[in-house]
């Protein structure tokens, strides 16, 4: 007997996966600049420093390929 429901496919590698996962980057590097700071270790603000920087590339990237797969799609789209 077959199943009634209809199974979707996972979005590994689309779109939301790779938002997903620069989402998950920033937060792990704010977060690891929060300890950085609370630990107090040697140049704990530099660290902290560098950390945020990181967060905020990921961030830069993740729009840049946003902007770019939008372009795309809509060349795709114009041309069709």
């Amino acid at each position: 007997m077959t199943s009634g429901t209809l199974v979707k496919p996972l979005d590994v590698g689309g779109p939301l996966s790779r938002r997903a996962a620069a989402l998950a980057n920033v937060r792990w590097f704010r977060a690891l600049a929060w300890r950085a700071l609370r630990d107090g270790g040697p140049r704990a603000e530099l660290r902290a420093s560098n950390a945020r920087a990181a967060a905020r590339i990921v961030l830069r990237q993740a729009k840049r390929e946003a902007l770019v797969a939008r372009l795309a799609r809509q060349a795709l789209d114009a041309a069709v």
